[in-house]
């Protein structure tokens, strides 16, 4: 009787604990130019902040979240322009969003943080790091966006319709099941409240472009690289260039995922984080 007793004490511990039942708190901070951006959060111990790319929002992260929960205070932000966070009169450029984002880790109150940042929002991570190293403990760059390329794939990053909006998931995805008929209308119906943001940051990488490429050897804080092993968005060779240019960094693919492991893969991207960053 008491085997059983601890046999469905453990059980239900476990399951109290699974990254299903893990809650996540919708807050908000207002930044210095009265901008309100709303975040996730879950968890306790050192601060971790996930910044989602173009397009996005803090769900690209919650069960990756969930998982970091156990291992740190995990905060994911809308940045603003997108998901619940103000959409001020900005030209929503990288720079900006840095800033922003810079403006954020101020407000949060908390020293340093780790940022991990996916797409877009690696490249935005990449120039905290640079410009406000201080504020940053490690950088990871999940299939981060920022260096140059000689040509992109030819997606709408952008989508007018439905199906582009299928042909762009088709191509974030390794494994096709997360471009489902249901998945590509929640993220159409949400895209549409976006567009203008989308647009006004493409049009300024028209004019401005602030890559990475001869700044990465200046990048001092520790750095990870996590990368799809199947992203034909941004293939594996731009990782190699992350993991050349920034001293000290390591690389980790993950198998059957594409642009966004963390979504596809959020055990194997868990671990890959709770390797790197510890306490500090």
């Amino acid at each position: 009787m008491k085997k059983l007793f601890v046999f469905f004490f453990a059980l239900m511990t476990l399951t109290a604990c699974s990254p299903a039942h893990v809650e996540l708190r919708s807050k908000g901070v207002v930044l210095k130019d009265n901008t309100v951006v709303h975040y996730l959060e879950a968890g306790q111990g050192p601060l971790l902040v996930l910044v989602h790319g173009l397009g996005g929002s803090a769900d690209a992260w919650r069960d990756s979240m969930r998982l970091l929960a156990r291992s740190y205070r995990v905060v994911a932000l809308d940045l603003p322009g997108y998901g619940k966070s103000d959409r001020p009169r900005a030209d929503y450029s990288i720079e900006y969003q840095a800033s922003a984002l810079a403006d954020f880790l101020d407000a949060l109150e908390q020293g340093k943080a780790a940022l991990a940042g996916n797409s877009m929002g690696g490249w935005i991570a990449a120039l905290v790091a640079l410009n406000r190293p201080e504020k940053v403990s490690h950088l990871i760059l999940v299939d981060s966006a920022g260096l140059k390329r000689d040509s992109l794939p030819p997606i709408n990053l952008n989508p007018a319709t439905k199906e582009e909006q299928r042909l762009l998931m088709l191509s974030l995805f390794a494994d096709t099941s997360f471009a489902s008929d249901k998945a590509v209308n929640d993220q159409w119906e949400y895209r549409k409240n976006v567009t203008a943001t989308v647009q006004a940051t493409l049009l300024s990488l028209k004019t401005r472009r602030p890559y990475l490429d001869e700044r990465l050897k200046y990048i001092k804080v520790p750095t990870l690289i996590i990368w799809g092993r199947q992203d034909t968005f941004t293939p594996a060779d731009l990782a190699e260039r992350f993991n050349k240019g920034i001293a000290g960094s390591r690389l980790v693919l993950i198998d059957k995922a594409g642009h966004l492991p963390q979504v596809e893969k959020p055990m194997a991207f868990y671990r890959a984080v709770k390797g790197f960053v510890r306490s500090w």
